[in-house]
């Protein structure tokens, strides 16, 4: 057991490199650096250093002025010079594991800071990833790329362990301190270290077995999500067919207080977890010759709903004679985050393009979006123009104004249930 460190951790004298500074390394960062650890922050991406260095912020849910505050008051750098891992006892990845262009895993990301970080003596340190990974990739990819140019043991000379984010980007009740943190280690060692850590920053800390057993937990959580939003939307559908309220179904099954927990459906699967993360355990999966019926079944649904929703637009455009024309209201994955990664309203914009249906859209976080080499600019909510343009709620930020949207608008096909409180209005409103 490496008590040097762990007394390090216990007296905030360990010093702290996260690699990668997006939505989940930057408020990790952030987080060590307020509890008194020293911390840097690495990020291949220039313009993230600089926007870092000038006190910026780049992510929706940290405000610049909470930036400079910790960045003033606390010791805490950016740079894209991996050359300070020497320095450090502590290294946390999290950089992107997204899928490739025929939906296999993209690991390339973590291998490339892994053979980084094998160029460095990692003697004495711990190392922990947070991206989101297949049941078995730390230790099948990143233990033999951190042992090969050493003769060092794992678990005695040096630590690793997998901890899987759980951040959930545009809500403010659960955020790092209070999320109970899961973590497991390649040797019980290693699991024990990384339980000291995170006990640094997390109110309950979760050790599980192994890193495979941590793997697999995250992947768990999201494919849970992924299979009950499939059903969901499937119910969407079919309440259509039964001339049915889905909403109104939904209102009143969770009134249950046992055995039911609501779902709700929408336009697709977005973000940077729930339509990637089964996809890793389903791929695994298929290496051990076996699948999953309801990852598969689950994806079929949510990512025909961007067709689905396309092919009711024509339809309602159809039957009230509108003009051949669409706004899209919203362009983000969720509400209230400035991320487009896997956003249904992407996936919508480019079938609408591929048909040739012109379109536009507004969103207040995403200035401009590219689809097929055209860029589009987000466009003002106010023009009185669209009495005979349909208008789809992709999504429902906050900041939107219903009701003057209802005003401006003679028909929304409404895929959120935003306007909810609108019934009976002059606007005519189409539900999921």
């Amino acid at each position: 057991m490496n008590n040097k460190l762990i007394n390090k951790l216990k007296n905030k004298k360990a010093k702290i490199c996260v690699i990668g500074l997006g939505y989940i390394g930057l408020p990790l960062s952030l987080s060590f650096a307020i509890s008194g650890f020293k911390v840097s922050g690495i990020d291949i991406d220039q313009t993230k250093i600089n926007d870092l260095n000038n006190k910026t912020s780049y992510i929706s849910d940290i405000e610049s002025a909470f930036l400079q505050n910790v960045i003033k008051c606390n010791n805490i750098d950016f740079s894209s010079d991996f050359s300070q891992l020497t320095s450090n006892d502590v290294i946390i990845i999290c950089v992107p594991t997204p899928l490739n262009k025929t939906k296999d895993p993209d690991i390339s990301y973590i291998v490339a800071v892994a053979e980084e970080i094998a160029k460095f003596d990692i003697s004495n340190k711990l190392i922990s990833l947070e991206s989101t990974v297949y049941p078995g990739a730390t230790e099948e990819i990143i233990l033999p790329i951190l042992s090969k140019k050493s003769n060092l043991i794992i678990g005695k000379d040096f630590n690793l362990v997998f901890s899987p984010e759980r951040i959930d980007p545009g809500q403010k009740e659960w955020d790092l301190e209070n999320t109970p943190k899961v973590v497991g280690g390649i040797t019980e060692e290693c699991g024990i270290l990384g339980e000291k850590l995170y006990n640094c920053v997390s109110e309950k800390v979760v050790k599980v077995s192994s890193t495979r057993a941590a793997e697999m937990t995250k992947l768990l959580e999201n494919t849970f999500r992924a299979a009950n939003i499939g059903l969901i939307n499937e119910m969407a559908i079919l309440c259509k067919q039964l001339n049915l309220d889905i909403w109104e179904i939904i209102e009143a099954a969770k009134t249950k207080p046992y055995g039911y927990m609501p779902f709700y459906p929408g336009p697709g699967l977005g973000g940077h977890c729930i339509p990637v993360d089964p996809r890793y355990l389903e791929w695994k999966l298929e290496t051990l010759n076996s699948e999953s019926k309801y990852i598969k079944l689950s994806e079929e649904i949510n990512f025909s709903m961007p067709q689905y929703v396309i092919d009711r637009a024509k339809e309602i455009i159809s039957i009230n004679n509108l003009k051949n024309e669409i706004k899209i209201i919203g362009a983000t994955y969720k509400k209230d985050v400035s991320d487009i990664r896997e956003s249904p309203a992407i996936d919508i914009m480019q079938l609408l393009s591929d048909q040739k249906i012109p379109f536009t859209y507004h969103d207040p976080y995403i200035d401009k979006i590219e689809i097929d080499s055209k860029t589009y600019y987000s466009e003002s909510l106010e023009d009185t123009n669209y009495n005979n343009i349909l208008g789809i709620i992709v999504t429902d930020h906050s900041s939107y104004n219903w009701a003057t949207i209802a005003q401006n608008f003679n028909f929304i096909f409404d895929t959120r249930n935003a306007l909810r409180n609108f019934a009976g209005s002059n606007v005519n409103i189409y539900k999921l």
